[in-house]
C-alpha cells in the first residue's frame, strides 16, 4: 500500500480523536504504537520510550509535534515519524478485533 494516498487523506480531512482519547495503531513493520490525545497535546508510548508531542496548525486533519517526532491522524490511520523515520502508515487496532 502507497502512503502518498494515505498522506492525501490526511491533508484533506480532519481528525475525529477526541480529548482524552487513547488510540492504539499498528504500524508498516509490525510496530505498535499507543497515542493518548488531550486537547493541545498527545503522547505517544512506543515500547521503550514516551514523547510528548504538542498540536501544530495544519490545512487540514490533526498534527503533532516535537523535536524529534511528528504525527498526522484522522479517523483509523494515521502517519508517525520518528527522527525523521516514517513508522507508517498506521491503522488503528479496535478493541476486541
Amino acid at each position: 500500500m502507497s502512503k502518498y494516498p494515505i498522506a492525501a487523506c490526511l491533508l484533506v480531512a480532519g481528525c475525529a480523536a477526541a480529548p482524552g482519547q487513547q488510540r492504539t495503531y499498528l504500524c508498516d513493520g509490525g510496530r505498535l504504537v499507543a497515542i493518548s490525545f488531550s486537547g493541545e497535546a498527545a503522547r505517544v508510548r512506543l515500547p521503550n520510550e514516551d514523547l510528548e508531542l504538542r498540536r501544530v496548525p495544519s490545512a487540514s486533519g490533526t498534527r503533532y509535534s516535537s523535536e524529534r517526532a511528528t504525527l498526522h491522524a484522522k479517523d483509523d490511520e494515521a502517519l508517525f515519524a520518528l527522527d525523521g523515520r516514517e513508522l507508517g502508515p498506521c491503522q488503528e487496532v479496535k478493541p476486541g478485533a
